[in-house]
């Protein structure tokens, strides 16, 4: 193994080994959240704080909703725009942004001022082989 492939096998180890322990805090994280909300008790909607010698622990209660979005606008189309349940929000359409630009560059041209690009985080994911 050369030195770049041994540093790497080590760091995958590492890598590894931290993502078992993130795990195992995020599931005892959870746990105690649980037993924490056993004693307190929480709203469905809505804040509840308890002011302790050494913290304040907030309990936020939320609701969230789903729907059948044909029917719902069937049934609520026609109501005044104070009761409306549905908005629709503008979206980039990511996937055709990045084929425009693979496929049409002359097109890309066009909109690329109007757009803001920047990397995401690389993610890293490794498995364990035996």
């Amino acid at each position: 193994m050369t030195n770049e492939e041994t540093a790497l096998a080590s760091l995958a180890d590492a890598w590894v080994k931290a993502k078992a322990a993130e795990a195992e805090a995020n599931a005892l994280r959870v746990s105690i959240e649980a037993e924490i909300i056993a004693i307190t008790g929480a709203k469905d909607e809505g804040r509840e704080t308890h002011t302790l010698p050494n913290h304040k622990l907030t309990v936020i209660g939320k609701l969230t909703y789903k729907a059948e979005f044909e029917p719902l606008h069937e049934l609520t189309e026609q109501w005044p725009d104070q009761f409306q349940v549905i908005k629709y929000e503008p979206k980039l359409n990511e996937p055709q942004i990045r084929k425009i630009r693979e496929m049409r560059p002359d097109l890309y041209r066009q909109i690329a001022q109007h757009l803001t690009v920047k990397p995401a985080k690389t993610g890293i994911n490794i498995e364990e082989v035996n």
